[in-house]
């Protein structure tokens, strides 16, 4: 017959207190990653919307350049996320030929984290993008 070891049957019990403590945190910070990427894709893509809207309508931009940044954040789900869109021009923004910027700072919620510091310090990461566009010239 076989003795028995002090340390038979810890195996399973290493694995998983292993698992717990090495995966969780590695599985949380890949999707902080993902949260934090989307949120650079969409600040990105309403930024370049936002400054074309300016150089070719520029009497609506505000407006519509909102409406683009609320399309681009719901596709890649982030309705949650606060965002501003700041429209600069260098001259006048009915010239044509000057240069129009447009820069969106985003605040992107961290997914996890309001349930262990509590739902009023919701941790946030900031991201922001600029574009810049030529006022396009008026066509008769």
């Amino acid at each position: 017959m076989r003795r028995r070891r002090p340390d038979d049957g810890t195996a399973p019990i290493e694995f998983i207190v292993g698992t717990t403590v090495l995966l969780l945190p590695l599985l949380f910070l890949i999707v902080s990653l993902a949260q934090v990427q989307a949120g650079l894709y969409a600040a990105q893509s309403s930024a370049i919307d936002a400054a074309r809207t300016a150089a070719r309508h520029p009497a609506d931009a505000q407006a519509t350049a909102q409406t683009i940044a609320q399309l681009h954040f719901a596709d890649h789900d982030l309705e949650d996320a606060e965002w501003d869109i700041d429209l600069h021009c260098a001259h006048s923004c009915t010239m044509a030929g000057a240069p129009v910027t447009a820069t969106v700072t985003a605040r992107i919620p961290i997914p996890g984290i309001p349930a262990i510091l509590g739902e009023t310090r919701i941790p946030l990461m900031v991201v922001q993008s600029s574009h810049t566009d030529l006022i396009a010239p008026v066509v008769p």
